[in-house]
């Protein structure tokens, strides 16, 4: 993660916190009291405003807040892309190519699997069960389907 980011957001609502401890305080306590008394779909509501209430007040823009969690979430996306290329250079001998009547391959391994056309420049990638998109041919890609494509040529038939 950006740590700028968060240490920007944080500085700047730590001086807001402390200018108005008094009202967060206040709105914390009304908060607990509602969820301790209200039991119904109208303490949801009342609680939404509050922290709305709390949030407008305390000048946290929800440009800010959107910002953030942008940030947050390219940062999980570009990990997660990261660990699946390495797990692609981990498992390629271990893939199993397939070939496809409809001009498409397959490569699945334990964690991975990778869809495509044959002579297409993107595919699609699943890691561990999870769609991460469509993915632009790179090195990496093209030598994990090479390996499958190697290993699948190289392991010999079974034997009934």
């Amino acid at each position: 993660m950006d740590k700028g980011v968060w240490t920007e957001f944080l500085e700047h609502n730590w001086q807001i916190v402390q200018d108005n401890w008094l009202y967060i305080l206040i709105g914390l306590v009304l908060l607990l009291v509602i969820l301790k008394v209200v039991r119904t779909l109208i303490k949801w509501l009342i609680v939404i405003v509050v922290i709305a209430g709390l949030l407008i007040y305390s000048g946290i823009s929800f440009e800010q807040v959107g910002k953030v969690v942008t940030q947050a979430k390219d940062d999980a996306i570009n990990k997660v892309q990261s660990e699946a290329l390495n797990m692609m250079i981990k498992e390629g001998r271990d893939a199993k190519y397939t070939s496809n009547a409809d001009g498409t391959f397959s490569v699945t391994s334990s964690n991975l699997e990778v869809k495509g056309p044959f002579d297409g420049d993107k595919v699609k990638v699943w890691f561990q069960g999870m769609s991460l998109g469509e993915w632009s041919m790179g090195d990496t890609v093209k030598k994990y389907i090479e390996s499958a494509k190697g290993s699948a040529v190289t392991q010999s038939p079974q034997s009934p």
